[in-house]
């Protein structure tokens, strides 16, 4: 096998301008003309050249692997906008020279792999009521990027990649008032952070604005009879009931942010779904902690547009859960 003094005595170049040219330090890159990192890059491809990353990895004090931290109950049962997340994630992780390690909660051997720097970097999904979880990252000297949810204050190396729920809010309330709407009701899950996010920006429009805002649990929902034309329905996340009622009263006036396999289950106008772009938070998410760990430093937090389209086939197979 090949090492770099072969490529080096054979390119007719230093050993130290071989180490540049694999080095994945951009500024030792930078030292060779374009021409010279070429050549060595050519040498070692006519070697049949294979770099040691057991051996990088200790040059640089790096695994060279990336902790995915999933919800435990993903084992069982996941949401479309979790796997658009994870296939963001792993396509990513498959552009870059990172591997990827999934773990379900966070529990012992999770942490095990961080304290024992296995991993350099963690990317976060979870859901609200796992928050209590999160103070583990305290002590925990790894840049970590959270999807779709806000970092939480005590992770030192936190930043976040989401929803950007600020202007698809503003959007909405702007909607309903070239309507000459008077009020909005909002369906929620309180379990949720990016729920709970939206009822504190729908209700702060609202009052800016003079609309009468009130909120409900989701779950609580039952139907649409004493709803009026001068009132705005704003549903986060769909259920059976939610779709029936809807699909019979096309001519409220509503918003939906669901899964956008939903569209096949009613007879919806595609204009008023709203849904993640969630392959595009998990790709930047990681993009963003690459960067935190190249750097060292803490990132600038990211927000991805919702979409407003339909995004999936109305044949596709796929289940998800609402």
């Amino acid at each position: 096998m090949a090492t770099l003094a072969d490529i080096a005595k054979a390119a007719k170049v230093s050993k130290a301008a071989v180490s540049y040219a694999f080095s994945n330090d951009s500024v030792k890159q930078a030292k060779l003309s374009a021409a010279t990192l070429e050549h060595i890059l050519n040498t070692a491809k006519q070697l049949d050249y294979v770099p040691s990353w057991t051996a990088r990895a200790l040059a640089h004090q790096k695994s060279y692997n990336i902790a995915l931290l999933l919800p435990e109950n993903c084992t069982t049962n996941i949401s479309g906008h979790y796997l658009g997340l994870f296939h963001g994630v792993s396509s990513a992780i498959s552009e870059s020279e990172y591997n990827l390690s999934v773990f379900f909660g966070c529990n012992e051997k999770f942490l095990q792999s961080v304290l024992h720097n296995r991993v350099d970097g963690i990317v976060v999904i979870a859901s609200l009521n796992e928050s209590d979880a999160f103070s583990v990252f305290s002590n925990l000297n790894k840049p970590v990027v959270f999807l779709n949810r806000i970092a939480p204050s005590i992770c030192p190396k936190a930043s976040s990649c989401r929803s950007d729920y600020a202007g698809w809010a503003n959007e909405v309330i702007s909607d309903f008032l070239d309507k000459k709407l008077s009020s909005c009701q909002l369906f929620y899950r309180p379990e949720r952070n990016g729920d709970q996010e939206v009822l504190t920006l729908l209700a702060n429009l609202c009052q800016m604005n003079n609309l009468k805002f009130t909120s409900f649990n989701r779950d609580e929902f039952t139907n649409l009879n004493n709803i009026d034309e001068k009132t705005g329905l704003i549903f986060c996340g769909s259920s059976p009931k939610i779709i029936d009622a809807l699909s019979k009263s096309s001519s409220l006036n509503y918003v939906v942010l669901t899964s956008p396999e939903v569209f096949r289950l009613g007879n919806w106008d595609v204009k008023k779904l709203y849904f993640h772009n969630s392959e595009d938070i998990g790709y930047n998410g990681v993009k963003i902690l690459l960067d935190m760990i190249d750097k060292n430093s803490k990132a600038i937090n990211k927000t991805i547009p919702l979409i407003k389209k339909q995004l999936v086939s109305l044949e596709s197979k796929t289940k998800f859960e609402f």
